[in-house]
């Protein structure tokens, strides 16, 4: 049977062209009776297929209990941000996997924790949301980093505002979510970057976002968010791919015969087992031509890269060297109307992350589509909008509305933006756990510190007359 390509064509055109004689109506009929109805029914099954799962992954979502968990850490820390590192390695283990009846049936899903630093009214605070059923096992991460911190279940101050719609005459908000400018297997700056090492001084990040939090006015708030997510490592295959091109290697998949090489690999496997059968069985061997091979050159040019595609390399090679947790970051800076400043809530509020940035890896921008900003057309439409739409986002602490699933973060990266600050970063605001001072024994004798006092004492001050007593010159010198 053969194919007569310039009589298909010509068919084809002969089609076009009497369709395109007739209505616009009648060109949709004519289509949907050919054919088009199943593309409308596969079209309106996966639609209502989705309706179904959102809404039982809606009412799975609507049971869960969660706890907000304050966290007050004590004025004398001199843990290391390592020890917060510590802590989103013992939470990742909550990944779960579900089975077909769990999820398209229960609705059940990953749930994610949710790191916040709030402030309000310059008083500032550190907040982690999490199922209600992890909360002891949360709770019991930070106190083996932190034994003297204080963790203290309060209510969800985001809640206030749930029947808060915009526009409103009280109160005015600018938000945005935020992501990364390359592609997540790329390294932002992390914590280890921001010690000297000729000085051997850190410079804590937390100390920049600290002073943004602490200048918030009185009827101002600051509210930054984290939701993560832990994921399994199969993201960590683009950061591979990223590294075999920048060093000019080719994956497996990519080499010379690989489809083919695969595919001869029973004929390869019936080769040589009737080499083995003549060599071993008849005792004849036949002989070996030399072959020689061609020479492609260098697998890479690893040797050859700029200093930035080395520290691309080195960044991505050490951040898929982690477990990580897919992220969603939102900021809202929320006040009384007229009283929002917004170089000191919105651009301190990006401007404190460009910190993070590392011009040859990562950085984080704000995604201008959530941002509580528009132009030229519909203006206040849209920003009330997306006012309304990221205040709901970030109550819920959703892991999908906005804009995209987000990026990927490992543990490091997070540690970087959130974490227990040095006891120099730390503000008069920031909640912190008073020192606390032990008591003595009851039962210590009075008696005997007091002789040992007097008598320490006593040898103290004949010392000292000892040593400003006026000595003897010695005999000998010349007179």
């Amino acid at each position: 049977m053969s194919f007569d390509f310039q009589t298909i064509i010509q068919n084809l055109e002969t089609i076009f062209l009497e369709l395109g004689q007739r209505h616009p109506a009648e060109i949709m009929v004519i289509l949907f009776l050919k054919g088009g109805w199943v593309l409308f029914a596969i079209a309106i099954a996966r639609g209502l297929w989705w309706v179904y799962v959102y809404n039982i992954q809606g009412k799975y979502f609507g049971s869960v209990k969660w706890a907000l968990l304050a966290i007050d850490i004590p004025k004398e820390n001199l843990q290391s941000i390592k020890a917060v590192e510590h802590i989103f390695a013992a939470l990742w283990p909550f990944y779960e996997t579900r089975n077909l009846i769990e999820k398209y049936i229960e609705g059940k899903f990953q749930l994610a924790f949710s790191l916040e630093i709030v402030s309000i009214g310059g008083y500032t605070q550190f907040l982690i949301r999490v199922p209600g059923s992890h909360k002891d096992i949360v709770e019991a991460a930070i106190y083996a980093q932190y034994p003297k911190a204080e963790i203290t279940e309060v209510e969800d101050y985001a809640l206030r505002y749930r029947n808060l719609r915009f526009p409103s005459e009280e109160h005015d908000l600018w938000g945005s979510e935020f992501t990364l400018m390359k592609p997540s297997p790329y390294l932002i700056k992390t914590y280890p970057s921001f010690e000297d090492i000729l000085t051997q001084t850190f410079a804590d990040p937390m100390a920049s976002m600290l002073e943004v939090f602490g200048k918030i006015g009185k009827e101002e708030e600051l509210w930054l968010q984290l939701v993560i997510t832990p994921i399994k490592d199969g993201w960590k295959k683009e950061g591979y791919k990223i590294i075999n091109k920048i060093i000019g290697a080719k994956p497996p998949s990519e080499q010379k015969g690989g489809a083919l090489q695969a595919a001869l690999i029973p004929l390869h496997y019936v080769a040589n087992l009737f080499h083995e059968l003549i060599v071993y069985g008849l005792g004849y061997e036949m002989g070996q031509e030399i072959t020689t091979t061609k020479d492609n050159g260098a697998p890479n040019k690893m040797l050859y890269l700029t200093p930035e595609e080395k520290n691309a390399v080195e960044g991505i090679t050490k951040k898929i060297s982690k477990i990580a947790y897919q992220t969603k970051l939102r900021i809202v800076y929320l006040g009384k109307k007229g009283k929002l400043v917004k170089p000191r809530g919105a651009g301190a509020s990006i401007g404190m992350l460009q910190q993070f940035s590392a011009v040859d890896q990562n950085s984080f921008m704000p995604i201008m589509k959530t941002m509580t900003k528009a132009n030229y057309f519909f203006v206040k439409r849209r920003v009330t909008a997306k006012q309304n739409n990221i205040l709901r986002n970030f109550r819920n602490r959703s892991q999908t509305g906005g804009w995209g699933r987000g990026f990927i973060l490992n543990t490091e990266e997070l540690a970087s933006i959130f974490h227990f600050p040095v006891p120099e970063a730390v503000r008069e605001g920031v909640k912190r756990v008073a020192s606390k001072k032990e008591a003595p024994p009851i039962d210590l004798p009075d008696v005997i510190f007091a002789d040992e006092q007097t008598e320490s004492n006593g040898r103290y001050m004949n010392h000292l007359h000892s040593r400003s007593a006026k000595a003897e010159p010695p005999s000998n010198l010349p007179v």
